[in-house]
């Protein structure tokens, strides 16, 4: 049997990275799941485009431009690093993938373990498309027999799927300071509009639950290619992705409390939409006062239960109050105005 070639042994050293890198994202236990996605899937990339340049026989190795002899480290040829490697990948600054890389590269480098989890919902997107990118290098380089999309599994997910998770995650997002904020402004407005809305740049995910009858082929999650939809079926993706919609359609379900909030998912809704500090301790009981959509916790028996219905409820079993989505929209229809907020909480809005 023939020995394999040297960018086998590479590509498998890639391949091991990725899914180290994976790993930790998808864990719930990991300490700093994106800072250890990002620096295991910059290696993958390194060790890949090391092995893309090995079999096609591209020198990916310095020389000292005097001597023309090769730069050696500890006796071992210097290799070139990431940003080398993108830069000769893809020569021009425009390709999708490589700016997808090049965000990530200096993402890595401003991470700040207190606003991880924030930074973990702003790029989402940019880790997505990352991997992803990754394994269609793989298979266009090397084949299908390389793909590891077999070993990486579909997290399980509860955030996205409750009110109270997806109001946390936007919550989280706008407490990063501002300067994180505006590393992905300043980043995105210097990219055009083809960059921008590739998914090679950014992956933007819908997710729609099935309501055709599941046969033995079928899997819980299809990925749909944008190539395959019919154009009435595209103008549905996109108005979904316009207004950032995620369809949930669940059967009927004899749970009393389902999509009702308790103070702290409300509050945290309201911030995330008023973009300004709405703390379930402070802002949020001044605001169900001053518009009386509940009595005081010092309401004896049925006083306790008289609420404005489409607002708010008393949960008996929990002596506690609940608040609807249309209770969120109100109160940020209500105080979007820096002087209406004034007036219903008693100061003006504290930026987060």
């Amino acid at each position: 049997m023939a020995p394999r070639p040297r960018w086998h042994y590479t590509l498998n050293a890639a391949q091991a990275e990725a899914l180290t890198a994976v790993e930790i994202y998808n864990s719930p236990t990991s300490l700093r799941p994106l800072e250890g996605f990002l620096v295991h899937m910059h290696v993958a990339w390194l060790y890949l485009l090391h092995a893309t340049f090995d079999k096609a026989k591209t020198p990916y190795h310095y020389k000292d431009p005097k001597t023309g002899r090769y730069i050696k480290v500890d006796g071992e040829k210097k290799s070139w690093e990431l940003q080398k490697c993108i830069e000769t990948r893809w020569p021009s600054a425009k390709e999708p993938v490589r700016q997808n890389l090049e965000l990530t590269v200096q993402l890595r480098n401003k991470i700040e373990h207190r606003f991880e989890r924030g930074l973990m919902v702003a790029a989402s997107g940019f880790a997505q498309s990352l991997i992803m990118n990754f394994e269609a290098e793989l298979v266009g380089s090397f084949g299908v027999a390389y793909s590891i999309a077999d070993r990486v599994h579909i997290p399980v997910a509860l955030s996205t799927f409750s009110r109270e998770g997806a109001a946390a995650m936007a919550s989280s997002q706008l407490l990063l300071p501002q300067r994180l904020r505006d590393f992905f402004i300043d980043y995105r407005t210097r990219l055009d509009e083809g960059v921008l809305n590739d998914q090679a740049f950014e992956m933007r995910i819908e997710i729609v639950q099935k309501r055709s009858p599941k046969s033995e082929a079928d899997l819980a999650v299809s990925f749909v290619r944008e190539d395959d939809l019919t154009s009435e079926e595209l103008n549905a993706y996109k108005e979904l992705e316009r207004v950032g919609r995620v369809i949930l359609r669940d059967k009927d379900r004899d749970v009393a409390n389902f999509g009702w909030m308790k103070p702290s998912a409300a509050s945290a809704a309201i911030q995330a939409r008023l973009a300004v500090r709405f703390s379930p301790s402070a802002e949020f009981p001044r605001a169900w006062r001053y518009y009386k959509v509940r009595p005081n916790k010092t309401g004896l028996g049925k006083q306790r239960s008289k609420t404005i219905g489409k607002y708010c409820r008393y949960d008996e079993a929990h002596d506690d109050y609940l608040y609807s989505q249309e209770y969120v929209d109100f109160i940020v229809s209500e105080l979007s105005d820096a002087a209406a907020f004034q007036s219903v909480i008693g100061w003006l809005p504290k930026q987060l």
